[in-house]
């Protein structure tokens, strides 16, 4: 659990096949994104969408951001997909989602369970129709999370 679990996975990143980003936003992007979202994020949350924006490989998106977040699709964009799905489905006001596994689970950053260093913990979670039903708790924060789907992919490269 740290930083440098996040500056690994993203040095490492870009050796996975069909690595792609969506590149350095703006600091007023950020700005309306955390308005939107209603707190301030992370540190690596912050670094993530203020450096990378978003990030893909070979069977893996991480849901991130992009200049024209308020009005993108929902697939991938962590912007929309919370707000619909707060609107929709009363996701959880602290929860963001980064990653979809196809088959109704969702790991989500949870804001109301931070870490030592301030980091949201990831949960993976699904709907019921009712609420979303946290069935484990998946790392401790976002650099963890991420660092294992790099390297698992470079694994099976």
């Amino acid at each position: 659990m740290s930083y440098h679990s996040f500056q690994e996975a993203m040095k490492l990143a870009p050796q996975c096949e069909y690595y792609k980003v969506a590149g350095q936003q703006t600091d007023d992007l950020i700005e309306k994104i955390e308005k939107a979202y209603g707190f301030k994020l992370s540190k690596q949350h912050h670094e993530y969408y203020k450096k990378y924006g978003y990030i893909m490989f070979f069977g893996t998106e991480i849901y991130g951001i992009y200049k024209d977040v308020f009005e993108g699709i929902y697939a991938g964009n962590a912007v929309v997909a919370t707000l619909q799905d707060r609107e929709d489905y009363n996701l959880p006001k602290e929860w963001i989602p980064v990653y979809d596994y196809d088959d109704g689970y969702k790991a989500y950053l949870d804001y109301t369970h931070l870490n030592l260093e301030q980091e949201p913990r990831v949960v993976l979670s699904i709907f019921t129709g009712k609420e979303y039903e946290v069935t484990e708790i998946i790392s401790e924060d976002f650099g963890d999370f991420l660092l294992e789907l790099v390297e698992r992919q470079l694994e099976e490269q």
